[in-house]
């Protein structure tokens, strides 16, 4: 598949983007084992504090392939100069053009241009193609442990990449 030809990936969030982002995980993750509404909540939930607690501090992009969003993710900056890699989604239709790779590639450089020491992420089992992008971009797994998640006890993988 290649890149949608009416594709604009933006930072500049407008009303309604938010609620966006959520039901694009909603939607996409549905068929995933484990990953019903209490995961659509949690993003939810995630989101808002973004916003709320971390007074949106980083950026969230936006891909579009006309007024549709088919991807996004965000980096979150946090207190410790780390930056925190969220909400990485493309569209199930959209996948296999390397959107998710070009998204998450912006996040990396806006993380390295803001000094940040290392970037991290936390996953889950189920999702071996996030996994691997992650891997190929130079992440590298730094816990697996079992956590208690939006559906009950599965593993927490965090992962991270030295950016200096």
């Amino acid at each position: 598949m290649s890149m949608p030809s009416k594709l604009t990936i933006r930072h500049d969030l407008r009303p309604g983007d938010l609620g966006r982002i959520v039901s694009l995980h909603g939607e996409a993750y549905a068929p995933l084992p484990g990953f019903g509404q209490r995961f659509e909540a949690y993003v939810a939930r995630t989101i808002a504090e973004y916003v709320l607690d971390n007074d949106s501090r980083g950026r969230i992009w936006l891909a579009e392939h006309g007024d549709k969003l088919i991807g996004c993710t965000a980096i979150a900056l946090r207190d410790d100069d780390a930056a925190q890699l969220r909400w990485v989604i493309v569209d199930p239709d959209a996948r296999g053009a390397g959107l998710g790779k070009s998204l998450v590639t912006r996040a990396i450089e806006f993380a390295k241009a803001r000094d940040c020491t290392s970037v991290f992420l936390f996953t889950t089992d189920g999702l071996p193609e996030s996994q691997a992008l992650y891997e190929k971009l130079g992440f590298q797994t730094t816990s697996n442990v079992i956590e208690e998640l939006w559906d009950g006890e599965r593993p927490l993988i965090r992962m991270e990449l030295l950016s200096r």
